[in-house]
């Protein structure tokens, strides 16, 4: 095999054209084998398709008289067409109606249920279903199952496009070898004089020009490159005996250099607001400027070791100790004290620090240091500590007085609840006996009213129940788990559908995403929604209900949709309160506590809660929970 690296120019450009050549080829292979997998693939589907449209209108009138005997001879005509292996017309219930194989093996094929429109692949047969639909009425599918040759005919094209570029290669290769000969010739000499060049260092030699294309140019070029380089290679070693004197001269230069720079970059490092100095034992030699303006000291008391008599007294013996540490092991030097400021005639909270200029022999030869002014801040965080204490306080405070008013809340609910619920229960009783043991006195009406009555009461005890449930749901904590939402959904429907007495419910379920919530209460959701759904579509001939979800970046969103009464969209901000309703006890039972009760739950699991419906168009009621719950709700209030 030709190595890329180390091979001859005219091996390199024999691989170049190979490869381009045999790329090309790959190229076009896999783009006509791909052109015409799926060209095959559009026209074997369109055909059968149409074969079962063709099919369909012709079985329409045997799926509407029932006769399945003609349906089965439409079938029998696909033994003009060998390569489909099965066939069968399905009712609109999904039953099979008629069917048709070529033989045995594909008798046991048939699925059990029709699919909707559209087509498979399984293994190397093409399945196609298309619905049978009359006066946009759906009266079965029809189903069909045929050889799908794809592979055989991929083979056979692969063989042909591979013989095409054997040849091809060949024809390439005998090509390439002939003029890569005449191109590779004068690169060849150029190629070897540079070595020669580069062996010997002699710059006089040159290549000869052979030709007078491009590469005759190069040539020239190259030539002209070398006598360049023999005359600047003089140059440089001439410039290099001159650059020699001025390195030595320069190195004086740069070592003074970086004294001064090391200087600098350390008081750079220290400068805050009031810069000082000091020699190596912490005496000060020269003007303090910006310290005498800080402090007021004149230049006579803050020479030497006067500059700490600035300090608050109480603070000096602490500098004196740092002072002394910081001497014995050089290092950074800080300390916070109190420093005297002339402006304000008052000691204030600094922060002092310092850097130390060690020489080479481990010797401190000064100090360079900066004040920076913290009073403000020692104050402030001084005060900010005390207004955390009072919050503290009053938060405990608080916190007492609401436990307090919750245990009353509680009290309150319990006894409003037995206080409630006694007079509703004798009304409810003396309503039966009078009904029961006074029937033959009373006439039709009394009799009705009786029963008004009775009904009545039970829907009181029905809303106390609620009210109840919607005063406790504040102080519930909520156990956080991660739930089936389809499970639910489905569990919920199933059991609210078995109580209903009305027309049969078509329901849709779509994938719902899982969530993150109290199964109790997300439970009672899907109750409370489910159960609008059905009460206000049961007066529809064919009630529709829909269950779906939509998923954003944040939080997931659940609906339920009827095709039942809907609402005036006007009133729409009144859904969720309270004993709030759109519809007449009389045309729909209720007691206007349910819908609440779901905004409470889904607002404390860090939802929210909307709906929309048209008057006589349905409702769809939405409530969305957060992807990655905060946990924040989550304890008794």
């Amino acid at each position: 095999m030709w190595s890329w690296a180390a091979g001859a120019v005219r091996r390199k450009l024999l691989l170049l054209a190979v490869a381009t050549t045999f790329t090309a080829l790959v190229i076009a292979s896999v783009a006509l084998v791909v052109y015409d997998v799926r060209a095959y693939q559009h026209v074997w589907v369109a055909d059968l398709q149409t074969q079962a449209d063709i099919l369909g209108q012709a079985s329409a009138p045997a799926l509407a008289f029932d006769d399945p005997k003609a349906a089965s001879e439409n079938l029998a005509l696909l033994k003009a067409r060998p390569s489909i292996l099965a066939a069968a017309i399905y009712t609109a219930r999904g039953a099979r109606f008629a069917s048709y194989v070529r033989d045995e093996a594909a008798a046991t094929a048939f699925p059990a249920i029709p699919d909707p429109d559209g087509y498979r692949i399984e293994g190397g047969e093409l399945v196609v279903s298309k619905r049978i639909v009359d006066r946009n009425e759906i009266l079965g599918t029809v189903y069909l199952r045929a050889r799908y040759q794809l592979v055989n005919r991929v083979l056979n094209y692969l063989g042909i496009l591979a013989v095409v570029m054997v040849v091809s290669m060949v024809a390439a290769l005998a090509l390439s070898s002939r003029l890569n000969a005449q191109i590779t010739r004068p690169i060849v000499e150029v190629s070897d004089v540079a070595r020669r060049v580069m062996e010997q260092r002699d710059f006089s030699l040159r290549a000869t020009r052979t030709t007078e294309d491009e590469i005759g140019y190069l040539v020239d070029a190259f030539n002209a490159m070398l006598a360049e380089i023999g005359l600047r290679a003089e140059t440089l070693e001439s410039s290099n005996r001159r650059l020699e004197h001025e390195m030595s001269e320069r190195h004086e230069a740069q070592h003074a250099l970086h004294v001064s720079e090391l200087r600098n970059r350390t008081l750079v490092s220290a400068i805050t607001s009031v810069v000082w100095t000091t020699d190596g034992s912490g005496r000060m030699t020269e003007e303090q400027p910006s310290w005498q303006a800080y402090t007021g000291q004149e230049s006579a008391r803050c020479f030497g070791l006067g500059w700490r008599n600035a300090f608050e007294p109480r603070d000096r013996d602490a500098l004196e100790a740092a002072w002394v540490g910081a001497g014995d092991t050089p290092g950074l030097f800080q300390l916070e004290l109190r420093l005297w400021h002339a402006a304000t005639h008052s000691y204030r909270y600094v922060s002092l620090r310092a850097v130390p200029i060690v020489e080479a022999s481990g010797k401190v030869h000064e100090w360079i240091g900066t004040v920076s002014d913290i009073h403000d801040q020692r104050t402030a965080e001084d005060a900010l500590r005390k207004l955390n204490a009072e919050l503290e306080r009053r938060v405990a405070e608080r916190t007492a007085e609401l436990e307090a008013t919750n245990k009353d809340l509680e009290g309150f609910s319990y006894s409003v609840s037995h206080d409630l619920r006694a007079p509703v229960r004798v009304v409810a009783g003396f309503a039966k006996l009078l009904g029961r043991q006074h029937a033959d006195q009373l006439d039709a009406e009394a009799r009705q009213k009786v029963e008004v009555i009775q009904n009545e009461t039970v829907r009181m005890g029905v809303l106390i129940d609620d009210l109840l449930m919607f005063a406790r749901l504040g102080r519930q904590a909520i156990r956080a788990v991660e739930l089936d939402m389809s499970a639910m959904a489905r569990a919920v429907f199933d059991r609210l559908n078995s109580q209903n007495g009305g027309n049969p419910v078509q329901f849709h379920l779509g994938a719902l995403p899982p969530a993150v919530g109290d199964r109790v209460l997300l439970e009672q959701v899907w109750t409370n929604f489910l159960s609008n759904a059905l009460k206000f579509s049961s007066k529809r001939e064919r009630p529709v209900i829909t269950i779906d979800a939509i998923s954003d970046a944040s939080e997931y969103i659940y609906f339920v949709r009827d095709n039942g009464a809907g609402f005036d969209p006007r009133y729409q901000s009144k859904l969720f309160g309270v004993f709030q309703r759109l519809h007449g006890t009389s045309e729909f039972p209720g007691n206007g506590v349910g819908l609440a009760l779901v905004h409470r739950i889904v607002t404390r699991h860090g939802g929210r809660v909307w709906a929309d419906s048209k008057v006589d168009h349905g409702a769809t009621f939405y409530f969305s929970l957060p992807r990655e719950p905060a946990g924040g709700d989550t304890r008794e209030t």
